[in-house]
């Protein structure tokens, strides 16, 4: 009888001790959670080196985000700041980068006027990553020629829009890619509004 009593405390200490092991381990959200690429139907993340802009404006590569750091977004025209609830990592992902190329969305201008040569923007995702547009929300694969992407301007603390120009699918394939979770739903790559959906 003391044998079945004591068999049957261990194993009620050794249950208690897993639920405790596993939910300790549910409670690290400072952690980089990695996703094998196998498990996602539809592949949303950046390239390794892409910059998101910080709350205090600065840039980093989002390979260099950590849970609970704050990032910008804009929302309404106007930018804030929001905290990083999640941060992904693919290693060898299956989906290849669509990159996409923007100007700056012409305006009227007078007669004989020329726009100042501005570079063309770069932003690299895969194709079902969504970014905000004129027309909503669309995913990298649904834009089209003369979308009007959102970008940050952090010189003045407005938001411009910029035109999409070229679209090009299956541009490259990266060894590791990240996405962010974010309070607000929305963060900054290359200083454009992109959704974490």
């Amino acid at each position: 009888m003391l044998k079945k009593i004591i068999i049957s405390f261990f194993a009620l200490l050794s249950f208690a001790a897993t639920a405790q092991s596993e939910n300790n381990r549910s409670k690290k959200p400072e952690e980089t959670r990695r996703t094998p690429a196998k498990d996602r139907k539809h592949y949303k993340y950046f390239c390794a080196s892409a910059t998101v802009t910080m709350a205090d404006g600065t840039r980093k590569p989002i390979s260099d985000v950590k849970v609970g750091e704050r990032v910008k977004t804009c929302h309404k025209g106007k930018s804030m700041a929001t905290k990083v609830k999640e941060v992904e990592m693919y290693t060898h992902p299956n989906a290849a980068l669509t990159a996409v190329y923007l100007r700056p969305a012409e305006e009227t201008m007078a007669r004989g006027e020329t726009w100042p040569l501005v570079p063309a923007l770069l932003l690299e995702a895969t194709p079902h990553h969504q970014v905000q547009t004129n027309k909503g929300n669309k995913t990298m694969k649904q834009l089209s020629k003369n979308d009007i992407l959102y970008h940050y301007e952090p010189e003045t603390g407005e938001v411009s829009g910029w035109k999409v120009g070229v679209v090009q699918t299956n541009a490259r394939k990266v060894h590791t890619a990240y996405n962010l979770t974010t309070e607000e739903g929305s963060y900054l790559v290359e200083n454009m509004i992109v959704s974490d959906k």
